[in-house]
């Protein structure tokens, strides 16, 4: 379905829904860059009810995205923004693909850009020589991202996450989909449905060393990308499709894990010296964190390794159906680096 198509049919839906025929558009949906397996797009809403004014996001899922995963992700918005978190409210869920092509919902739009927009700026469009100067300037960002960074992660961190997994309850579906052990379970199934035999190691290993920690409400892929700014100050959070109950190193871990591996597209010339900055910030990151809220340094490298083999797993069951690769990790590269990072956080030895 095109955006002309998911323009007048979302238009259509809503105002049947809201049973509001006089229902336009004051700004048409427009797409917003970022998110792998769902298009984002911005829209605001004329003669609306008050459910849907003010700025909207339409998050239009891709027909693979099932609807107990957007059930849920609904359910993590709304319980959270009830305790006062900074996150979108979602105003409509709708689990039949048929309607635009893909599960949807509908959200209240935060307002800024991510915090990792300050690197993209310097790092922007030039010459070679204008991205060597960018990447001299971005130790001197890294301060300010970070402590944004870490304030917002802390603050989820405190929160009791009881709340959720009664929520996700009191929704119908099983509470283990917000939990570290059904995501792990969830994992290891898939390593097996699909006989991914060079992961084995690594989910043997992942049994054997899981910490035993209080647990909170983790993001689960908790990064500047994921963080929005306005002036100053942090307007909220976004992309919750991995939230999980789980110890809050799940969220220091995966967040080094992902920002660590992440094939970078600059030019050969510039990746030893991008590679040393993106060290240093995980550096700043980890001890700007470990200073506000003590963390286990052995349960962070174990949930690194986790992220590492839960990235693996979409990208090698796509390539085993002969699919080509996609998202952040689809290439032979990022493949590389996921293994690479796995030995060095565990000893596991990886054939992908």
């Amino acid at each position: 379905m095109n955006d002309t198509e998911v323009t007048a049919k979302l238009l259509g839906y809503l105002a049947q829904k809201f049973d509001c025929a006089s229902l336009a558009y004051a700004a048409p949906p427009a797409r917003i860059s970022g998110g792998f397996d769902a298009a984002i797009f911005g829209f605001a809403l004329r003669d609306a009810p008050p459910a849907l004014q003010g700025p909207l996001i339409l998050r239009l899922n891709r027909p693979l995205v099932d609807a107990e995963r957007i059930t849920l992700e609904a359910i993590v918005h709304n319980c959270l923004a009830g305790q006062g978190y900074m996150i979108p409210d979602v105003r409509v869920v709708e689990t039949d693909p048929a309607l635009l092509g893909g599960r949807f919902t509908v959200m209240t739009r935060l307002a800024g850009k991510p915090l990792a927009h300050a690197f993209e700026r310097v790092l922007g469009s030039g010459t070679i020589l204008t991205k060597a100067a960018g990447l001299a300037r971005i130790p001197a960002l890294v301060r300010s991202v970070t402590e944004a960074w870490v304030d917002t992660q802390v603050k989820l961190h405190a929160l009791d996450p009881a709340p959720l997994v009664a929520a996700v309850s009191a929704g119908g579906l099983d509470p283990a989909l917000i939990t570290f052990d059904g995501q792990l379970s969830r994992v290891t199934a898939a390593v097996r449905q699909h006989s991914l035999e060079g992961l084995q190691p690594g989910i043997e290993w992942l049994a054997t060393h899981k910490p035993s920690l209080r647990a909170t409400v983790c993001h689960g892929d908790f990064h500047p990308m994921n963080i929005l700014g306005e002036g100053g100050q942090v307007s909220g959070v976004i992309d919750w499709a991995n939230a999980v109950v789980a110890p809050a190193e799940m969220d220091v871990g995966s967040a080094i894990a992902n920002i660590a591996t992440v094939p970078l597209d600059v030019p050969a010339v510039l990746n030893m010296p991008l590679q040393m900055v993106m060290a240093y910030i995980l550096r700043r990151y980890r001890a700007t964190y470990a200073s506000r809220r003590p963390i286990d340094d052995r349960a962070v490298r174990y949930f690194q390794t986790y992220r590492c083999v839960a990235q693996l797993v979409p990208v090698l069951v796509n390539r085993a159906k002969g699919g080509a690769g996609s998202g952040a990790f689809g290439s032979d590269r990022g493949i590389a680096r996921l293994v690479q990072h796995i030995r060095a956080t565990s000893g596991v030895v990886i054939q992908a």
